[in-house]
């Protein structure tokens, strides 16, 4: 009898799992930006005194549903800078199979933020913005824009990918006057201009 591929995935991502006291279930990533069906070459950037502010899009929080062996479900949450870096307190809270967040001014009291950090390193370095590829087999990450312009959608990595890595989307970084993408490539500012140059010996 031959298996699915979706449920080949789930037993192999069960089976690499399986010695961890926590099981992910899934990942979610929350940033704002403008929708990518309304992007253009213009740059609608939100422009400041300092460069490093003039930027289209931000990181706002990151989130990991997971199980414990008594599948108890949980939340961890974690605030992100604009830029992407994890901006403490981060909380533990229980929650459910799909996400109820009642709890979520409730902090867990027999698991620590710490618990699941020790369980996967890999994950939570950084927060790690990009942890497909960390992940056990079946563990979906999924990024959800909180712009107005596009508030609620929701991308798979390779969507995200896709949507958002080019010089349009600059992050929002006020530590930093280097103007980069999501993806920490260097993007050139809009409507930068280069001095003219002129051949050696030309008049």
């Amino acid at each position: 009898m031959f298996m699915s591929l979706s449920e080949y995935i789930r037993k192999i991502g069960k089976l690499v799992a399986k010695d961890s006291k926590y099981h992910l279930k899934e990942i979610k990533i929350f940033f704002s930006a403008p929708n990518p069906e309304q992007a253009t070459d213009s740059h609608n950037l939100t422009i400041k005194d300092e460069v490093a502010n003039e930027a289209n899009f931000q990181w706002v929080s990151f989130q990991v549903l997971f199980s414990t062996e008594e599948m108890k479900y949980y939340i961890y949450s974690i605030p992100l800078d604009t830029n992407g870096t994890g901006k403490p307190p981060d909380l533990v809270f229980e929650s459910d199979d799909d996400w109820s967040g009642k709890n979520k001014d409730n902090p867990a009291k027999d698991l620590t933020p710490g618990d699941i950090k020790r369980a996967f390193p890999r994950v939570f370095k950084g927060p790690d913005l990009f942890p497909a590829k960390s992940l056990p087999f079946g563990v979906p990450t999924n990024y959800i824009n909180t712009s107005s312009s596009d508030k609620g959608e929701s991308y798979s990595s390779e969507e995200f990918e896709g949507n958002f890595k080019n010089d349009y989307y600059i992050v929002l970084n006020p530590k930093s006057k280097e103007l980069k993408n999501p993806f920490g490539e260097t993007v050139e500012p809009a409507g930068k201009t280069y001095p003219e140059t002129t051949e050696k010996g030309s008049k």
